[in-house]
């Protein structure tokens, strides 16, 4: 009998290819329907994969053992698979959907596949806790309704996710469960998140969407992405900033473990050391105009704010041209420019400083917006810790994690639900040959 705790992604697939070699499979999920975020993926479109499956989509601490795994799993065999159960995938400049363009298909394709081979699931499922028995064997604790159950199996599969999405009923549980059965856990985090920013003008320009390039700098490293940000009362997001935000938020995880006196042992690779590499602030800078070089903004700027054509009309009017009116009142704010200022007011030094913050705008970062926020987790079990074959627990024989439990994160772009459909494919392979 085998055990799956968490109907989403990874754990239907893990279900359905161990009922396919015949196993007996039994699926706990505590929301009261399967897919629950996976319904709502890719803004509820469901990017499956990508064709650009390359190492550095994957941010994880071991991208070896993470390219093992997927390389059991490729992009071609699970647009197969869909086929397989009925779902037409199309590609549109190489992100594969699902024909009909809404994630539900591929969450009623999955259930309809499990209903057809057998497996049983267990929906409002809250399950308490995870026994390993001296045999080996998994008992499961799950309040399902009125009734407390205790089930034994002799597999079990973690596949429950980590806590991004709680809205979604997402939690730590998982986490929990491994620590509680000496599986190691390195720190985990928010991923694909807003970021926070100590910005006094935010309320001002807060709405404001426009191409950029950022640059988050953390821990001595720096990570750049281009496309379009959102300014936010809170700070920044967008998907070139919910790419980077991982960085900072491991970066503040670690100085969180330090200054609470945490070891390695706790938080693995992650954890802030005596080095003083938590000692540098988090900053992200903004490069407006991200087409232009730093010589042509300041050349633009030039012109703009020294042309006799414009000598007596304001400022903030005349740059209106490079950017929305909210971020030229912010530039000239921070450049100490009054709004209504006529550009001949401008001096050279002040015309200077404005092109610069056209070019660069570096702001601290404070934080990063919350779980319910967040798309993904980062963190987690290190890939050392489990056959990347089987995704068996390496400390737990006959215990198998897959999905978001591991340490690996995807960028936007589908690549965490190929991560949880590959991981969910390796573990109910394995499951089906293991008897």
């Amino acid at each position: 009998m085998i055990g799956i705790i968490g109907c989403g992604a990874s754990g239907m697939m893990a279900a359905i290819c161990a009922a396919r070699a015949g196993r007996q499979v039994t699926v706990l999920e505590h929301n009261d329907r399967p897919g629950r975020k996976l319904a709502v993926t890719g803004n509820g479109h469901c990017n499956l994969t990508n064709d650009n499956q390359t190492q550095e989509a994957y941010r994880t601490a071991d991208p070896e053992i993470a390219s093992r795994i997927l390389a059991t799993f490729s992009k071609e065999e699970l647009l197969a698979f869909f086929r397989q159960i009925g779902v037409l995938t199309r590609d549109k400049n190489g992100y594969w959907y699902p024909y009909s363009g809404n994630a539900q298909t591929v969450v009623a394709a999955l259930s309809a596949e499990m209903k057809r081979l057998g497996v049983r699931v267990l929906y409002g499922a809250d399950t308490q806790s995870v026994i390993r028995l001296a045999d080996g064997r998994y008992v499961v604790r799950a309040q399902v309704g009125s009734e407390m159950r205790e089930m034994t199996f002799d597999r079990l599969v973690l596949a429950c996710g980590g806590p991004a999405g709680d809205k979604l009923g997402q939690s730590d549980f998982g986490f929990r469960a491994l620590r509680r059965l000496s599986v190691a856990v390195s720190n985990y985090a928010p991923a694909l998140v807003p970021l926070q920013l100590d910005n006094p003008h935010s309320k001002m320009i807060a709405g404001v969407r426009m191409e950029a390039e950022v640059t988050l700098r953390a821990d001595g490293a720096e990570h750049s992405e281009r496309g379009e940000i959102v300014w936010t009362e809170y700070g920044v997001s967008g998907i070139p900033v919910m790419q980077v935000s991982r960085f900072a938020s491991m970066a503040f995880k670690a100085r969180e473990a330090a200054s609470r006196g945490m070891d390695s042992g706790a938080y693995g690779r992650y954890a802030a050391d005596a080095s003083g590499r938590e000692s540098g602030p988090v900053t992200i800078t903004i490069r407006m105009m991200p087409d232009h070089t730093a010589e042509q903004i300041r050349e633009i700027t030039e012109e703009m704010l020294t042309s006799a054509r414009f000598a007596s009309e304001a400022a903030a009017s005349v740059l209106g041209g490079m950017a929305d009116a909210k971020i030229v009142r912010w530039i000239l704010l921070l450049a100490g420019v009054p709004e209504d200022a006529a550009c001949r007011e401008i001096s050279p030094d002040t015309r200077a400083m404005i092109a610069d913050l056209f070019t660069r705008i570096e702001l601290p970062v404070t934080g990063v917006r919350t779980y319910a926020q967040a798309q993904t987790t980062c963190g987690g079990v290190p890939l050392t810790e489990i056959n990347p074959e089987t995704m068996e627990s390496y400390r737990c024989r006959g215990l198998y994690i897959t999905g978001e439990l591991l340490d690996v994160d995807g960028t936007c772009g589908g690549y965490n639900l190929h991560w949880a459909f590959a991981t969910g494919a390796a573990a109910g392979r394995a499951l089906g040959e293991n008897r």
